[in-house]
């Protein structure tokens, strides 16, 4: 199968978890943390969007260097899913609004004009897709 034949599959596991884990750059080191993929359960492509704010870790990280990985993890079958790519920062204030949640409020963001709200959209460049012991890699085309 090509890549792009087999983003259905890698949807499937993207779509099913509630939660991702986010590999970023720390300086020399890489670092990781839990997201949850909240903006993403509906996703019908890889076209994937996180939110942070603006004096978190992962966002001065990811201005440093956005090169990151994404690792989703399915218990119920173990599929798993790595995607590699870079995060870029969302300026456009229609896609920030489309994206905006009244429940982020908890979070302290005033809402999706707020600079302490970022928006983030992750760019897939590859993939690894497990399917029990059987391994798919590729680059997203």
């Amino acid at each position: 199968m090509t890549a792009n034949s087999e983003i259905p599959a890698l949807m499937a596991v993207v779509t099913a978890c509630e939660d991702v884990i986010l590999g970023t750059i720390d300086g020399d080191v890489p670092d990781v943390r839990h997201l949850t993929n909240a903006l993403n359960r509906a996703a019908t492509d890889l076209n994937l969007f996180f939110m942070t704010g603006r004096d978190t870790p992962k966002y001065a990280q990811i201005m440093e260097s956005p090169v990151c990985c994404l690792y989703y993890f399915n218990p119920q079958n173990r599929h798993v899913v790595r995607l590699y790519g870079q995060m870029r920062v969302v300026d456009d204030v229609a896609v920030r609004r489309a994206h905006w949640r009244d429940e982020y409020a908890c979070f302290g963001y005033a809402g999706p004009d707020s600079s302490d709200f970022i928006l983030l959209q992750f760019v897939p460049a590859r993939y690894k897709f497990y399917v029990g012991a059987e391994m798919h890699t590729g680059d997203i085309k």
